[in-house]
């Protein structure tokens, strides 16, 4: 009897009790409600269903341990701090930014219909061209067929040049470099191309530097490319979740081999996850280091502060640490540090067998703002690698 009466006043305090309140989402202004028919419908949704994997498991790739950390993985913030001569590392979700980006992700999970009205395939967006890297690529799903993108090999084979033939180069063999990856060890399921194939080849690429005269040389410029899935300017734009300002922005990036990223810096956090499988440990080398290293020279200016970085000598080396899928696979970028990639060294690299493919974000996309600055030549000119110098103006960002 005693527990037919506790059983009825539990059901009473359930009924009596207010349903938790589900999240409020508000898209960008720019997506618009779109009509589709069933057969584009049925491609839009095959669309989302990856998007929705690939996000999923980029949240759980972030809460899972690894390291030394008990509640989320562990980062690498500096490759070489001054102070220890060592790397620097810290539990990612310790940074409040990555505790938002990964709360507002959980919300994206949890409520994907509401999360779905955010969501827009691009198939005619008027902000700035989107490619496909080619015809291969396209075939590899109705959603691309459909979306109908122009083909960045016909971008690269009317730019000509250098910058043209290296985009050829990286976009004509896009699939065989975006296929060498390894994501056995942090993701449950494959988030590269082999396993997402409708996602990496209907999102829309950027070439990002390809008409950027101070993004160093021309076989970077021509073999760099990323696409942005969720964010201000990507295929999935929440503004706000429940009132709080969404700063995720996630995508991905794809450096050809033989290329080196100059120094550069910017205002919003980021955050890289190595996919690519190196032929050998050194294939492909990144930095990141606080901008206000013991390593570089300073100085103090009306509007920021002036950076001197001299990697001469093979002090650079020491600066940079080789990624891998396994090992050296996440790290975060805190505000203005300065960072690079160096896909130069060891191997006998060829197109078949290098390259670097990474996930990428930002965790405050509509925070002060978003444009990487490259760092420069103190003597004119570009900067072309990590042992030349280079100065880096850093401006006082907004509070």
């Amino acid at each position: 009897m005693k527990k037919k009466l506790l059983g009825t006043a539990l059901a009473s305090l359930l009924l009596a009790a207010p349903l938790a309140q589900s999240a409020e989402f508000i898209c960008h202004d720019d997506v618009k409600p779109a009509s589709y028919s069933p057969e584009e419908q049925r491609l839009v949704d095959q669309f989302w269903e990856e998007s929705l994997t690939y996000l999923g498991q980029y949240l759980r790739a972030l809460e899972t341990p690894t390291g030394e950390c008990k509640d989320s993985a562990q980062a690498t913030i500096q490759t070489y701090d001054a102070a220890t001569g060592a790397k620097q590392t810290r539990c990612i979700m310790r940074y409040r930014d990555i505790e938002l980006l990964a709360k507002h992700l959980r919300a994206v999970q949890a409520e994907p219909d509401k999360a779905k009205k955010c969501f827009d395939p691009q198939k005619s967006y008027g902000a700035f061209p989107l490619y496909t890297p080619s015809a291969e690529v396209q075939a590899l799903s109705a959603v691309s067929k459909w979306l109908d993108r122009p083909l960045l090999t016909d971008y690269y084979r009317k730019l000509g040049g250098e910058i043209g033939a290296a985009g050829l180069e990286l976009n004509e063999n896009f699939v065989a470099v975006t296929s060498r990856t390894d994501t056995s060890v942090h993701w449950s399921s494959d988030v590269s191309i082999k396993g997402l194939p409708t996602l990496w080849s209907s999102v829309g690429w950027i070439p990002f530097y390809a008409e950027n005269p101070d993004a160093g040389a021309d076989r970077f410029r021509g073999g760099y490319l990323y696409a942005e899935l969720m964010g201000p300017w990507g295929n999935l734009r929440i503004k706000e979740i429940d009132g709080e300002t969404v700063g995720a922005e996630i995508g991905m990036t794809v450096q050809l081999f033989n290329t080196s990223y100059p120094f550069h810096y910017h205002h919003p956090q980021e955050i890289y996850m190595t996919l690519t499988k190196p032929q050998c440990i050194d294939q492909n080398k990144y930095m990141v280091m606080h901008w206000d290293s013991d390593e570089f020279d300073h100085e103090r200016r009306a509007d920021g502060w002036t950076v001197n970085i001299d990697g001469s000598d093979g002090r650079w080396q020491k600066w940079f640490a080789n990624q891998d899928p396994s090992h050296e696979w996440l790290t975060y970028f805190e505000r203005n540090a300065i960072h690079a990639f160096h896909a130069k060294e060891g191997c006998n690299q060829t197109i078949e067998n290098s390259g670097l493919v990474t996930v990428w974000a930002r965790s405050t996309a509509q925070d002060n703002e978003q444009s990487t600055r490259l760092c420069k030549s103190p003597v004119g000119g570009k900067v072309l690698q990590p042992g030349d110098n280079a100065v880096c103006d850093l401006r006082d960002w907004k509070p």
